[in-house]
């Protein structure tokens, strides 16, 4: 059985995991510098990290339409890099890590 993915699915893909990654970054820095830091931080760079997506997308799939370059996976990106802080913030909390 061989999926076959659409270039959308593979846009989406691509920003859910630099989202993860993203996410990662952004709770590292909330437990060196704090939750207001880590909150300034990540949402102005969060703009950068997403328009740096939009070269690699274009070069590695070559999209038809304006949409998939600017748009498709913005809400995945976002909803992945804050649901990533979130979860990894609770699962430490959880783990008696961090307070």
């Amino acid at each position: 059985m061989v999926l076959k993915v659409n270039i959308e699915d593979k846009i989406v893909l691509n920003r859910f995991i630099v989202g993860l990654l993203y996410g990662v970054v952004v709770y590292a820095i909330y437990l060196l510098r704090g939750p207001l830091e880590a909150s300034r931080i990540g949402w102005a760079a969060s703009i950068l990290v997403y328009y740096f997506t939009i070269p690699y997308i274009v070069y590695k799939y070559k999209p038809p339409s304006r949409f998939q370059v600017y748009f498709r996976g913005l809400a995945t990106f976002y909803a992945t890099w804050l649901l990533t802080s979130i979860l990894l913030h609770e699962l430490f909390r959880f783990l008696g890590v961090v307070e």
